[in-house]
């Protein structure tokens, strides 16, 4: 069976810089723990389909503050002793509108719990980890173009290949072991 490459005849070259300035702002937004770098990547509303990765969740609907609040809070990548990085790797564009970007890409999300309380490593450097847990995905991200020209991310839907690590042991809250 042949595959078709999908080649966007559309996609104006401002609209792919456009896409991909917003997608890494969203990864730095989670591995900076900054709200203002996720606010500004989001759409005033952001579905989530969690349904490849926590089947119950299914899909959610958030406000972008309810999503950045959430997703930033301690109860997820906010723990003070979390260090995270996600790579976005080549992105795959599934369609292209003149109102909507569907993009897919290779994700590796990197996961490293400090030691409580550290920030630092031994002689000021760059902190230590002392536990580690990654997960390899796709990440879909819809974008809509807003009233003033800017593309947002208002749907995100996450397909897990694979972890390693423990990353529920690497989230636990604060002073628990």
């Amino acid at each position: 069976m042949a595959h078709e490459i999908y080649i966007p005849e559309n996609l104006m070259f401002q609209d792919y810089i456009a896409v991909i300035q917003t997608a890494r702002t969203w990864a730095d937004g989670y591995d900076q723990k900054n709200s203002a770098f996720l606010l500004s990547a989001l759409a005033p509303q952001v579905a989530v389909d969690y349904s490849n990765v926590v089947a119950a969740w299914g899909i959610k609907h958030y406000t972008a503050d309810e999503f950045a609040a959430l997703w930033l809070s301690e109860e997820h990548l906010g723990l003070p002793p979390l260090a995270t990085q996600h790579l976005l790797g080549q992105p795959l564009f599934k369609s292209v509108t003149a109102d909507e970007i569907v993009v897919k890409w290779q994700q590796l999300a990197s996961h490293g719990r400090r030691p409580d309380g550290e920030q630092k490593g031994s002689g000021g450097g760059p902190p230590v980890v002392s536990e580690t847990s990654d997960g390899r995905s796709y990440m879909e991200h819809r974008f809509v173009k807003q009233a003033d020209g800017r593309w947002k991310i208002a749907s995100i839907t996450p397909s897990l290949l694979y972890t390693t690590g423990d990353f529920m042991r690497i989230r636990r809250p604060v002073g628990a072991e």
